[in-house]
Parts: C-alpha cells; structure tokens; sequence
C-alpha cells in the first residue's frame, strides 16, 4: 500500500499564535485533586515513620477474672445429630 502525500500545511505566521483555552474550573479541579493527592501521601509517609503503631498483643486475664467451669449437671446436653429410623418414630397404628 502506498500512502498518498500530503500537501503540507501553509503556515501564516503574519498573525500571532493563539493559545489552546483551558476552561478554568478543569484546571482548579485538576489543582485540587493533585494537591490532595500529595497533601495524603505526605501524611501517610509521616505515619509510617514516625508514629508509633500499637501493639497488636493482649495482655493474658488473670486466673480470677476468668469465669469458673460449669458443673456436669449445669451442662445442657447435646442434641441428636442422627435422626432416629422412620420406623421407630412413627406411632404405632
């Protein structure tokens, strides 16, 4: 394939340049959002070297403070995890 040329564009440097338009709530908006984003990053830099993290780790209760083990007989017992036979469960006619 073969490209045809083009005629190249005649300038008219009589007049002055113009200048592309920026609408101005873009750009403000562009400014404050680039401005957030470097405003938390500088804060999460700060936080990462120079606050101190808390400690992950719970102290153990005391012996005391823990509640003491239920008696056999206050123990709830354990329901039937098997169904019985269908036999055995229907009343008899």
């Amino acid at each position: 394939m073969t490209r045809s040329k083009r005629k190249p564009k005649k300038l008219d440097f009589s007049k002055p340049v113009e200048r592309p338009r920026m609408p101005i709530a873009i750009m403000l908006r562009m400014f404050l959002i680039g401005s957030v984003a470097v405003g938390a990053s500088v804060y999460a830099i700060y936080r990462h070297y120079y606050v101190a993290r808390p400690s992950m780790l719970r102290p153990v209760p005391s012996a005391a403070a823990t509640p003491p083990e239920p008696s056999s007989s206050e123990l709830l017992p354990a329901p039937e995890l098997v169904p019985e036979p269908a036999s055995s469960a229907a009343p008899p006619r």
